[in-house]
């Protein structure tokens, strides 16, 4: 799928700025539509449990339109390291589409598309294979960009979201960067078997990964919620990715700020596949449980 990702971005925020002048400009009794937003610091930015900022502070801006019709929309514009996706300009953007029914306070439901763009990020020539004498049996060029179709269905308080990778890749997951990064993680020990076998007979892609929430936001008074969440994550050809991941936190509004305190993690199939390794040859343990503090702005 080759979309270009500064096209659909300007389309996106060309959508919401125009609900946003409508919104300032119309003075109906009852508004059609709602926009929210939120800007957001915290300790560490984390994606299913696994981090995307090598264990450091993340930057997030979430955008959230809603037409009294059903549709919705929601633009995220966020951080990430250039060790978890190399050559980038440590952003990721995601637009999703999509329309949901139902009460909110009871049982509702919702179908959507979404597409997310690590721009710039890239990992060019690497091998797809080796053959008896370890010469590459081809070189692969891999970008990030992963489509997703979304289904959800929830009750009150309580939310379930199925998504479907649609792209060719989950997040750049294919033989070429798994077994890769794989290889480099193996090269001290000098235990180059179990990656040498990742590579298999044939390159490999991720198109039909699935990935399960289940995601709970709980009132517990005026100012302050519970929020928990579990996933489960599984990788088509790249079993070792599979990953169930968790949160548990609160989150409480005061000064205008709301402050929030989680732990997040993931249980994973191969941890050794979740390390991240930087220009010094630090390696870290991307899905391990941390401790996250951050404060946000709605606005």
């Amino acid at each position: 799928m080759k979309t270009r990702y500064p096209l659909a971005l300007a389309l996106a925020l060309a959508f919401l700025m125009n609900m946003a002048q409508a919104q300032a400009s119309a003075e109906p009794e009852i508004a059609s539509y709602s926009i929210d937003s939120t800007l957001k610091l915290s300790s560490d930015r984390k994606t299913r449990g696994v981090s995307d900022t090598f264990g450091g502070p993340g930057l997030e801006l979430t955008v959230e339109a809603a037409h009294e019709s059903g549709l919705v929309a929601q633009f995220q514009l966020g951080s990430v390291s250039r060790v978890n996706y190399p050559e980038g300009n440590r952003l990721n953007a995601m637009l999703a589409l999509g329309w949901r029914g139902g009460d909110p306070e009871g049982w509702h439901y919702g179908l959507g598309a979404a597409r997310e763009w690590f721009p710039g990020a890239r990992v060019d020539e690497a091998p797809a294979g080796f053959d008896a004498s370890f010469n590459p049996t081809g070189l692969v060029n891999t970008r990030f960009h992963t489509s997703y179709l979304i289904a959800e269905l929830g009750w009150s308080y309580l939310t379930a979201r199925y998504l479907h990778v649609v792209s060719q890749d989950f997040r750049g997951a294919n033989t070429a960067t798994v077994c890769g990064n794989y290889l480099l993680v193996k090269l001290p020990s000098g235990d180059l078997g179990p990656a040498l076998d990742c590579y298999g007979s044939a390159m490999q892609h991720s198109r039909g990964s699935q990935l399960f929430d289940l995601d709970l936001s709980y009132p517990l008074n005026g100012q302050t919620k519970l929020v928990a969440h579990l996933g489960w994550q599984r990788v088509r050809n790249f079993r070792g990715l599979d990953t169930t991941d968790y949160r548990l936190g609160l989150e409480h509004q005061r000064w205008g700020l709301v402050w929030g305190a989680e732990l997040a993690g993931a249980a994973v199939r191969n941890r050794d596949l979740f390390i991240a390794i930087d220009n010094d040859g630090t390696l870290r343990q991307m899905e391990k449980p941390k401790l996250i503090l951050s404060v946000a702005k709605k606005f």
